[in-house]
């Protein structure tokens, strides 16, 4: 991308955004995901510097405890049995809720220990096999406020600059999926690929702790007409990442891209959980998810990179 465009670009995507609290609270805590029957994964710990995972994924090892008394302190982290945890959602606290017993039950199609809580949803519960399976926030057993990631709007400026900001890393991100095939090339030459044009589907910001910086992370499809084999339904390319917009025009991208028919098959998708201030640093708090795969991931984005803190694989299917 020219500098001129690049330029104009990071312009029109540095939004005015407030500068994060900087929260300096080193206080231990315990996360989870909370689904809408009210069962919760602790799926992870922060011990006032450090986050970690300490939840089990694996059950064939584990000796499945009967009640939370019997859950092993390890599991908790520093922090250790909360009794009690405060849900939050899009940024506002729901009240707490009420730790009850370990169940296990299916994620996708794994076994994975959890926790049953006293809450109770105001929505429809949909089928226990749904997948993936609703959301209403995120629990948490310290006092850390969890602000909302926030979605930019469609008819926002940023849209069609951050469109023109992906064009040359979906390329690229683009190419090397389709040379991940072995016995298989794409039907259109990269150079006629390189002028269909990016659609995206989905911009979430939010400011860095590093001051003058801003992240996004981003959603994104090319569309390609079906072939005489395609039974009408094309190749769709799929890309997701982030990018980062600072002073004075920095910026950097990071995407990655899969191939597939119109289906979308193993294509996984974003939902933002919320935003952790702590020890003065941001951390996202984001599930990726498709029919096959679920996880919830913790990431610190800083103008260099994305630091990964922790993950936890809820359930897989097929191998994945």
């Amino acid at each position: 991308m020219k500098p001129v465009l690049m330029l104009l670009v990071a312009f029109l995507l540095a939004p005015a955004l407030p500068a994060p609290p900087a929260a300096q609270d080193e206080t231990p805590f315990v996360l989870g995901v909370l689904r809408r029957d009210g069962v919760v994964f602790p799926f992870a710990a922060f011990d006032g510097k450090n986050w970690d995972s300490p939840w089990p994924a694996d059950l064939r090892s584990a000796e499945l405890p009967i009640s939370l008394t019997d859950v092993p302190s390890r599991w908790w982290g520093k922090a250790g049995l909360p009794s009690r945890m405060t849900v939050w959602s899009d940024g506002a606290a729901r009240g707490t809720v009420a730790l009850d017993r370990p169940v296990v039950m299916m994620a996708a199609c794994l076994r994975r220990m959890a926790v049953r809580t006293d809450y109770r949803s105001t929505e429809e519960l949909p089928h226990p096999a749904e997948r993936p399976y609703p959301k209403d926030g995120l629990v948490i057993s310290g006092g850390q406020r969890i602000d909302a990631v926030e979605a930019v709007p469609r008819t926002s400026k940023e849209w069609p600059a951050a469109a023109v900001a992906l064009i040359e890393p979906m390329d690229r991100a683009e190419q090397l999926a389709v040379d991940r095939f072995t016995d298989w090339e794409h039907p259109v030459k990269r150079s006629e690929r390189r002028k269909v044009p990016v659609e995206l589907e989905a911009l979430y910001r939010a400011p860095m702790d590093t001051e003058g910086w801003a992240v996004y992370h981003v959603e994104a499809v090319k569309r390609y007409p079906p072939g005489k084999d395609d039974e009408g339904c094309g190749l769709v390319t799929s890309a997701s990442g982030w990018m980062a917009i600072g002073p004075n025009g920095k910026m950097w991208r990071q995407i990655g891209a899969r191939v597939t028919y119109c289906d979308r098959k193993g294509v996984t998708y974003f939902l933002p959980l919320g935003l952790i201030h702590a020890r003065g640093r941001t951390y996202w708090v984001f599930q990726t998810s498709s029919y096959e795969i679920e996880a919830y991931d913790v990431v610190r984005p800083t103008p260099r990179l994305i630091e990964f803190e922790t993950g936890y694989t809820a359930g897989s299917c097929g191998g994945i």
